[in-house]
């Protein structure tokens, strides 16, 4: 089921601008509102993206996944801390 587009965007912008957009969508061939949807769309997919994509080095990733299947290490002070909280915290 496809819906219908019903909302819209205003856009102020410089005569150069508008020439430029004007040219390009008629290079294209297709109209400016299709132009700048379909490349705000595109851009906008990158930015999100990035923001959700982590990429890091192959070497930092094997360390991840090795210290992810390492036992725990038993830090002391957070032990202290537990088993004084346990002390303090009454259980059901």
């Amino acid at each position: 089921m496809t819906t219908s587009a019903t909302q819209r965007l205003e856009l102020r912008l410089r005569p150069e601008a508008d020439r430029q957009l004007r040219e390009a969508a008629e290079i294209a061939k297709t109209s400016v509102s299709k132009f700048l949807l379909e490349a705000g769309l595109e851009r906008a997919q990158e930015v999100i993206e990035a923001q959700r994509t982590w990429y890091v080095s192959e070497s930092y990733f094997e360390e991840l996944l090795n210290a992810l299947d390492a036992p725990p290490v038993i830090n002391q002070a957070l032990a202290k801390a537990r088993k004084d909280a346990d002390a303090l915290i009454e259980r059901r």
